[in-house]
């Protein structure tokens, strides 16, 4: 990592005479570029690494199409000659999904939102309808048109990552052919403009209260209704049903002012590709997920299983292809990836007691750090201490005078602040931090208070206390 950005920080010289002061690695979601902030002063720019420089080259060919159309996108600043990095805006850290999670916290899915939704939704119109005239496909990443080939390889995508990994059995030759005939009833319908391909609330960062767009270097020729499903639909979102509603009622009319379409035609299209988009992300899952082990993508499969089962009530469009119909619904109602999960970074701190055994672990993680108190001083022996616990004055005073416990909480602390920045950095969702004693009453409690409090303070991040056996939670 200190390799690729002294190569951009030696970029950053060419383009404005002086070295970067300082840098910070912005954490990667899905793909292999390398993200820096480079730090001069009070300014900042977007250092980007990849090795992949057809796609390096997709993106700069789209971003330049455009800034010309006057969209809400990065500028580009320097390119090295070899096309390996390049120097972009920075739109600074606000993702629309950060913005959904925070005020999901003030009350849920509110008019604030709506109207970032709605922004967005707009601005998207504007990019797949008014760009996709000066835009040559032929210049797309990989693939410059999304077409039943395109639509068969998701299907797929989604039976060799995610279907054969959850213990459903099916039938190859009759889900083939409801591949296929899905693919074909998608390909011969509808308009095809500029598909975003990965239209989601991460990849928009609201700057002035402005939808800014970034991460479209697969975008092709395609459905326009793909990308609304792709935002309405995404898993860590958990847009309320009728939000989902009133934003593609808003979408259409914005769709339907540029081209005349038939409403009940679009929306029968949208539903098919609602599912689409959802067995293509569960396939995404499964590879990164399941066979890569990285974990916010484990923690996003109950999410798009819950969007499934919901739309398995309310349009059940896919009643038509009996295989795929019957298959999605077992995977539906199956509960090996119903785990506890997070929609943001969330330490979990426990105390407990070793006579009833550890802390059970609700992320399907596997668990975490787990400190033995029961070395430590114990006023639990003493009668005046019985009814106490670890979070009243009365025994706290006792630890006054038996310091341990408070260098074996720094030294705990110690050994935590790593792991939980390098968690974050690599976009994890939760981590557990256990303290046991013998009745898990008085250093176990005092031990957890410390250290979550200490997290609280250190880190932005949301932090769960739980003392099991005194029944509570905060």
């Amino acid at each position: 990592m200190n390799e690729k950005y002294q190569i951009l920080s030696d970029l950053y010289l060419e383009c404005y005479g002086t070295k970067p002061e300082n840098y910070s690695i912005i954490k990667q979601a899905g793909s292999n570029r390398n993200y820096f902030r480079l730090i001069k002063g009070e300014k900042t720019v977007i250092g980007v690494y990849s090795n992949n420089i057809v796609e390096t080259e997709t993106f700069l060919y789209f971003t330049q199409v455009f800034k010309s159309c006057k969209l809400n996108v990065p500028e580009v600043f320097y390119v090295s000659e070899d096309k390996t990095c390049y120097l972009l805006e920075d739109l600074g850290d606000d993702l629309l999904l950060d913005i959904v999670v925070k005020e999901y916290k003030n009350g849920g899915f509110n008019n604030y939102l709506t109207d970032l939704y709605k922004k967005s939704l707009s601005a998207l119109v504007e990019m797949q309808i008014a760009a996709a005239s000066y835009i040559d496909f032929s210049k797309a990443y990989s693939i410059s048109e999304f077409n039943s080939q395109s639509i068969l390889f998701d299907l797929n995508y989604f039976k060799y990552y995610f279907l054969n990994r959850c213990g459903v059995t099916y039938d190859e030759k009759k889900l083939q052919d409801d591949f296929e005939r899905f693919a074909d009833i998608l390909s011969m319908s509808g308009w095809k403009f500029f598909m975003f391909r990965d239209f989601q609330a991460r990849n928009i960062i609201i700057k002035n209260s402005k939808p800014y767009f970034i991460d479209y270097q697969g975008g092709r020729k395609g459905a326009p209704e793909y990308d609304v499903a792709s935002l309405l639909y995404q898993a860590k979102a958990a847009i309320p049903e009728d939000k989902k509603l009133e934003l593609l009622d808003y979408y259409y009319e914005q769709f339907n002012s540029y081209v005349s379409v038939d409403k009940q035609s679009f929306y029968n299209r949208y539903y098919f590709y609602v599912y689409l988009r959802i067995l293509q992300t569960l396939g995404a899952y499964g590879l990164r997920g399941i066979i890569e082990m990285k974990q916010h993508f484990v923690e996003s499969i109950p999410f798009a299983l819950e969007n499934l089962r919901t739309l398995l009530k309310t349009n059940p469009v896919l009643s038509v292809f009996e295989e795929l119909n019957r298959v999605i619904n077992e995977i539906a109602v199956k509960n090996a990836f119903e785990n506890q999960i997070y929609p943001e970074f969330t330490v979990t701190v426990s105390s407990f007691s070793y006579k009833k055994g550890l802390p059970g672990d609700k992320t399907g993680n596997g668990g975490g750090f787990v400190f033995d108190c029961r070395g430590l001083d114990n006023p639990g022996r003493y009668a005046e201490y019985k009814t106490k616990t670890g979070k009243d004055k009365e025994v706290k005073d006792f630890f006054k005078k038996h310091p341990g416990i408070d260098v074996f909480v720094d030294n705990a602390i110690t050994m935590i602040s790593p792991t939980i920045e390098n968690y974050i950095g690599r976009g994890f969702n939760s981590l557990m931090v256990s303290f046991g004693c013998t009745g898990g009453q008085h250093r176990s409690v005092y031990c957890a208070e410390k250290v979550s409090k200490y997290i609280r303070n250190k880190y932005k991040v949301s932090v769960k206390l739980v003392h099991r056996e005194l029944d509570t939670e905060e």
